[in-house]
């Protein structure tokens, strides 16, 4: 009878020599292939060693050093300065361009604060009142204005302060605490930002200077009053909350449109309760804060930009 032998199996130690020699035989392939590539100029040592490196340190390429800003500045814009406007009176827009030499866009008053309109409005509220301007020509004179190339174009508006409205309705003004309209030092009156129909007017007029074509849309007086006889003024609870939900309304009715809206900032906002109902939160908010020369110091951090002369 024949007897069948089998291999013997290897040992541990020969079975870890045989990996070893497997292995050690892959290395020296590769080896060959890598040098073989680099010799035909297929790749690169020096590309090879960057591509491990920023692999290996992928934040030291985006995290900015000490001396570097976290937020990029074109470069041309970091160059221009502050923006410098100049106001341009109603009765100037055939000289615009002469004007404007030298600054960088024009101020029109297109709402002032005995609540005038600078042009024909829509509005009823505007037409009832005889607040919406008498010229049929001043609408397609501000479009040709806006639309000329190179010429940036600031509306001005009287936001709270209305005498016209005052009067006319007041129910929709601030009142005293006998109950009539209150009037500031310079006897205007000013709308209550609570108001529904207040908050409808004022974003009518600004939705229709956008479609004017404006470039900028610049609140002034969009605040409580802070100077006059404010203890006739009847009290105002939670001004800060109001004057707030009331720029949210506006803002958001302007998102549509291609405007920036601005706003005058007043000094108190850096205060913790500000009579005037501004704080630095809502001022924030908007595209650009622009303040009188005796608020530009304390608003240093928004970078303001000086309401030109005539403009207050």
């Amino acid at each position: 009878m024949r007897h069948t032998s089998y291999p013997q199996p290897l040992s541990f130690p020969a079975r870890v020599g045989r990996v070893l020699l497997a292995l050690l035989c892959s290395a020296g392939a590769l080896a060959g292939c890598f040098l073989l590539l680099c010799a035909l100029g297929i790749l690169s040592p020096a590309e090879i060693s960057q591509q491990v490196s920023a692999w290996l340190e992928p934040q030291q390429a985006s995290t900015p050093t000490a001396g570097q800003a976290s937020l990029s500045v074109p470069e041309q814009e970091a160059d221009e300065g502050p923006f410098q406007a100049v106001f341009l009176p109603l009765e100037d827009l055939d000289d615009a361009q002469t004007l404007a030499a030298g600054h960088d866009g024009v101020v029109l008053p297109m709402k002032t604060a005995d609540g005038s309109l600078g042009y024909v409005s829509a509005l009823p509220l505007a037409a009832d009142t005889g607040a919406s301007s008498g010229d049929p020509n001043r609408n397609e004179a501000l479009r040709a204005l806006n639309d000329t190339p190179g010429l940036y174009t600031v509306a001005q508006v009287a936001c709270l302060r209305d005498a016209t409205l005052a009067q006319a309705d007041p129910t929709l003004a601030l009142r005293r605490v006998s109950g009539s309209a209150w009037l500031d030092q310079n006897r205007q009156g000013w709308l209550d930002p609570a108001q529904p129909q207040v908050q409808d007017y004022l974003t009518g007029v600004c939705q229709e200077l956008a479609r004017l074509g404006f470039d900028e849309i610049l609140l002034t007086d969009c605040a409580f009053p802070t100077q006059g006889n404010l203890a006739s003024l009847e009290p105002l609870p939670q001004k800060e909350q109001t004057l707030e939900t009331f720029c949210r309304q506006l803002q958001g009715a302007l998102a549509d449109y291609d405007v920036t809206l601005s706003v005058v900032g007043l000094g108190d906002s850096v205060t913790a309760e500000p009579p005037s109902g501004q704080t630095t939160g809502l001022l924030a908010t908007f595209g650009r804060v622009w303040a009188n020369q005796e608020d530009a110091g304390t608003l240093a951090a928004f970078a303001p930009v000086e309401l030109p002369r005539g403009g207050e």
